[in-house]
């Protein structure tokens, strides 16, 4: 393929991202105001995060199975198409029941799209490309924390939550549209069965890396999914200093996603995971000594944020790298993973909130990174071991 037409793909896949990323986001960043409005606790209204990860855990590898056959365009715009359906709904939908109904059904939109996304990229380059073109992919998710958290907290704040998601599908429309003008068609990726998520489960490294991945995403969730309340009982910030603070921990989402893509080939995944769930875990330990101190948090939200989404994109090409063959599976299985621990770590936040534990959010998410980077450094050592991959 052309280097242009691959680099225009390329960026319309990582726009994709950022839209897809933006709509899971928007709830977290008008939570304090969503809550309000439909006269539910900020624990249940967390659970409107709950649900659309659930969505996206249960059904990332059934669903890459089911369209493994596929045109990668055909699906990717069709993946769009209903994510900007189901945003006009919830824009009208009545109350929360309703509300958490839909965002459950828009889960099944980054379901595919998240790993699909993934896995088209690596189509389009050369392998010595990979991993720079898998973590360009990603980095529109982490933009979405520069951009789309803040932007979606600040209009839910001022202009309603309704129209925030109905941005969000205006969004999807427009993205639906550029992709299916750039991207080639005809791409196909080989039959996906579920012999190869058997075979998966029979290499120990790829299901401790798949455990790392949900792990670490569950330590950030537990926190992450309540930053605005967090953010507002710890500073007194009101909507427009979270909305800025929350784009202060995107702008560090994005450098660490562009150096890991930079230096993912050069240096290894699996260094660029260690040094990203380090960065992360000394930001949630400085967490809870910032309170009451606009400098201070924003050094913890910058050392969390720049470890947070490179990780994920270094995750996807380690797991590319141990099996290239089943890499459409391991990463629907790890797209899963992600969402995985974004539902269990905002069920579990919601529990230590209820209970009136918002201060405790930051060690529990602290001990549970920690436990990834436990994970991922006991896999690295069972790669250099030379534990055999799938063949």
């Amino acid at each position: 393929m052309q280097e242009g037409t691959a680099d225009r793909s390329l960026l319309a896949l990582s726009v994709g991202s950022f839209v897809i990323g933006t709509g899971m986001l928007a709830v977290t960043g008008m939570l304090n105001e969503l809550a309000a409005d439909l006269g539910v606790s900020l624990g249940a209204a967390g659970q409107l995060n709950s649900a659309f990860a659930a969505a996206v855990a249960l059904s990332a590898p059934l669903l890459g199975i089911a369209t493994s056959a596929i045109d990668r365009r055909t699906l990717l715009v069709a993946a769009l198409a209903l994510f900007a359906v189901l945003h006009f709904a919830s824009a009208a939908a009545p109350g929360f029941a309703a509300l958490l109904a839909l965002r459950f059904a828009a889960g099944f939109a980054p379901a595919v799209y998240t790993p699909q996304a993934a896995a088209t990229a690596g189509l389009l380059v050369p392998p010595e490309r990979r991993g720079a073109a898998i973590s360009t992919v990603f980095l529109g998710f982490s933009i979405a924390t520069v951009a789309g958290l803040p932007l979606g907290a600040y209009l839910g704040a001022h202009a309603g939550w309704r129209f925030t998601m109905a941005s969000v599908g205006a969004m999807s429309v427009a993205m639906m549209l550029w992709l299916r003008a750039v991207l080639p068609a005809d791409l196909k990726v080989p039959p996906l069965k579920l012999r190869a998520f058997r075979e998966l489960g029979e290499d120990p490294v790829i299901v401790l890396l798949v455990a790392v991945t949900a792990v670490q995403s569950a330590g950030q969730f537990v926190l992450f999914s309540y930053i605005a309340p967090a953010l507002k009982s710890s500073l007194g910030a009101g909507p427009s200093a979270i909305a800025l603070l929350l784009g202060w921990f995107g702008v560090f989402g994005v450098a660490g996603n562009s150096l890991g893509a930079r230096y993912v080939d050069r240096l290894g995944p699996h260094r660029i995971v260690a040094a990203a769930l380090v960065s992360m875990l000394l930001g949630l330990l400085l967490w809870p000594f910032a309170a009451g101190s606009t400098a201070a948090t924003a050094a913890a939200l910058a050392l969390w944020g720049f470890g947070c989404f490179v990780t994920n994109s270094a995750q996807q090409v380690r797991l590319v790298a141990r099996s290239a063959r089943l890499a459409p599976a391991s990463v629907a299985f790890n797209s899963s993973a992600i969402y995985l621990g974004q539902a269990v770590g905002t069920a579990a936040g919601g529990v230590l909130l209820a209970r009136g534990a918002l201060s405790a959010l930051s060690w529990a998410a602290s001990a549970i990174v920690f436990a990834a980077a436990v994970l991922s450094l006991i896999a690295d050592r069972l790669r250099r071991g030379g534990s055999a991959a799938p063949r």
